[in-house]
Order: C-alpha cells, then sequence, then structure tokens
C-alpha cells in the first residue's frame, strides 16, 4: 500500500509534467502563429525552414558573429510610443549580450518604463553574398550582481583598451563611470542572418521564456 509520501510524490510529480506539457504546448501554438504570420515569399526564401530550434550549429553561429562586433543598434519605445533607436557598445558572455548607459538618458528611462528592446549586430562584410547579423526581439534587464557587473567591466576595457585612457572635458575619467547602468539583453525572438547559406537566409528561433 502507498504510504502519504508516495501519494504526494504522485500528484507533485503529475503538476510538474503538466506544467511542462502546458510550456510546450504554448511555444508550439506561437510557434504555428509566427509561420502563419508569415508572407509566403519570405518564408519560403529566408525562413525556408519556418521556426528553427536553437541548435549548437546556431548558437555557435551567433557567438561568431556578436563576439566580432563592437557596437549594436538597440531600438526602445518612447513613452509617446514612437520607437527610438541608438548605436552602444556592448560585451557579450557567451550568447548573452550585455550594455551600458547613463541613468539619466532617455534609452534608460524607456527600458525603465517598458523594457522591451530589438537590437541588430552586423559585422563589416566585403561581399553582400557572405553576409551575416542577429536581430533580437526581448527585454533588457538591469544587471545589479556585482560579480556580473566586474566581468562586464573586464571584458568592455579588453574589447575597447583605449576607454582605460580617455577622459571627460573636465578631466574625469570615462570608464568606469558610477553614474551608468548596466543591462542584458533577454531574448525572445532571435533572427540569425547566414547569407552563406542562400542569399537572404535566415533562421528564426523562438526562445522559451524561462521567467515565467
Amino acid at each position: 500500500m502507498a504510504n502519504g509520501n508516495d501519494i504526494t510524490r504522485v500528484e507533485r510529480t503529475g503538476k510538474i509534467d503538466n506544467f511542462t506539457e502546458n510550456i510546450m504546448n504554448e511555444m508550439d501554438t506561437k510557434k504555428q502563429q509566427i509561420e502563419n504570420e508569415m508572407d509566403e515569399v519570405i518564408q519560403k526564401r529566408i525562413y525556408g525552414n519556418g521556426v528553427s530550434e536553437m541548435t549548437d550549429e546556431l548558437r555557435d553561429k551567433m557567438i561568431e558573429i556578436i563576439s566580432s562586433c563592437k557596437d549594436m543598434a538597440i531600438s526602445t519605445v518612447r513613452e509617446d510610443g514612437w520607437p527610438q533607436a541608438n548605436t552602444v557598445g556592448f560585451v557579450n558572455i557567451g550568447p548573452e549580450i550585455y550594455f551600458e548607459t547613463f541613468k539619466t538618458t532617455s534609452k534608460a528611462k524607456n527600458i525603465d518604463r517598458d523594457p522591451r528592446v530589438s537590437i541588430a549586430i552586423w559585422p563589416y562584410y566585403e561581399n553582400v553574398a557572405d553576409g551575416c547579423g542577429i536581430s533580437i526581439g526581448g527585454y533588457a534587464e538591469e544587471v545589479t550582481d556585482e560579480g556580473t557587473v566586474e566581468e562586464f567591466h573586464r571584458l568592455l576595457l579588453e574589447k575597447m583598451p583605449e576607454l582605460a585612457d580617455i577622459t571627460y572635458n573636465d578631466g574625469d575619467a570615462v570608464f568606469p563611470d558610477p553614474n551608468t547602468i548596466r543591462y542584458r539583453i533577454r531574448p525572445a525572438v532571435i533572427s540569425i542572418l547566414d547569407f552563406t547559406k542562400g542569399f537572404g537566409h535566415a533562421d528564426f528561433v523562438l526562445v522559451e521564456d524561462d521567467a515565467k
């Protein structure tokens, strides 16, 4: 005869299985919705496989692209609803993207009000047929962990060592600046462009929201 602990474990396992099933069903629904909304020509020429899974190959390509770049374009949402695009420097820890800005900038205020952002990163190319890039729609989350902040500063100086010698007009050091705030990009959707697979080719990845 099963005791009370056995029954509790069965109930918990059932709840976990139901939760996992609900998450997977929701992801499948989102994928189907995105594929249905794609223009037929675009889906055939660019997103030939519809919505892709984040494979090791795609992850490595994403890291290769973002590791080769210093700047990215980021779009935030203004209070009046208009998108605001800015260019910012960034660093990456694996596939994760981090950037900083002054606490009083309009983009910081935009993020504080609405954390949704879109970013684009693309390395220089000689031949457009070799073009590649990353587009991400997601959320900007403030980084407060001191260890991550220290690693961000180390990577930023490694990528842009000239920052250590730059000063403002008043003589204060540009880096590090106590008046800045740091963010991590939490992706919701990722488009990985790789024209070496065919002109206009991109893999569209829907990222599971671990924050649920």
